[in-house]
């Protein structure tokens, strides 16, 4: 991460930003829009596409950055970006079409659309990065091929679970360990959450009751397993929507779950 840090400050020092384009405006990508404004050297929030449009100027409001302009066509986006305006559109191929952009990051977690601006995205030069589980897990490794073919970048990203997860297994084989488990664990999960009993916490944080449901019944956790099962080669011990075993007890003796013999045999 150092070496990451010191080249985004030589970019910064330079003038020369990585210009960032952001398709969706929910929750996460408020966050994101936040840090990338504030807290990031090297980096520029250049445009954010959603298909409704004040919540863009709204992600862009809450990071602090005002006067947002709303592009309907292509030269429109191209010059608010070229003066340094913040600018929102409704039409996400706008984004993946520009020539003022050099990567784009989906936040919003839909498989079909994330699918067409990504391919949009990469006939035209242009990086993706992943904040969207549900199209990785689907056909992240499809996507991949299509990355390599256009000679771009296809990443998951630092900081949600499966980059994170990822880290910690290449801290642990970098101990000399062999990792034979990796565990998403999530104390809140229930398997007969609903969006009816979702609905007041998703209303508290201004999310949406359905995607908060399947962060908290288990759905959303086989998504990013399959990401990671993906980028490691490990396997699973069934195939399908599996919810995974339930453990109380000293998370430290979480071994005796599994049987280290089945486990080489899998391969983890």
């Amino acid at each position: 991460m150092i070496i990451i840090d010191t080249r985004l400050q030589a970019r910064e020092a330079q003038g020369k930003p990585i210009r960032v384009g952001m398709v969706g405006a929910g929750f996460m990508a408020q966050g994101l829009a936040n840090h990338l404004v504030n807290t990031v050297p090297g980096m520029r929030l250049v445009a954010i596409s959603n298909r409704k449009v004040q919540r863009a100027v709204h992600a862009y409001e809450y990071a602090g950055r005002t006067a947002v302009t709303e592009a309907r066509t292509q030269h429109q986006l191209e010059d608010a970006i070229r003066a340094g305006r913040p600018v929102v559109a409704e039409d996400a191929l706008l984004l993946a079409r520009s020539g003022q952009i050099d990567v784009l990051v989906d936040v919003t977690g839909a498989v079909e659309f994330g699918a067409t601006v990504a391919l949009e995205a990469f006939r035209h030069d242009k990086h993706v990065v992943l904040m969207n589980a549900e199209l990785d897990a689907t056909i992240g490794p499809i996507l991949q091929v299509y990355a390599e073919k256009a000679g771009v970048i296809l990443s998951a990203c630092e900081g949600d679970e499966p980059g994170v997860q990822v880290n910690l297994y290449r801290w642990v084989k970098s101990l000399g360990l062999i990792p034979r488990v990796i565990g998403n664990v999530k104390g809140l999960q229930d398997p007969y959450r609903t969006p009816t009993t979702q609905r007041g916490f998703a209303e508290k944080w201004g999310q949406n009751p359905a995607l908060v449901t399947s962060f908290a019944d288990g759905s959303k956790i086989s998504f990013e397993q399959t990401i990671v099962a993906n980028a490691t080669g490990f396997t699973v011990r069934a195939r399908g929507m599996s919810r995974g075993q339930e453990y109380r007890e000293d998370v430290t003796q979480i071994g005796r779950l599994y049987d280290v013999h089945e486990l080489r045999r899998l391969g983890g």
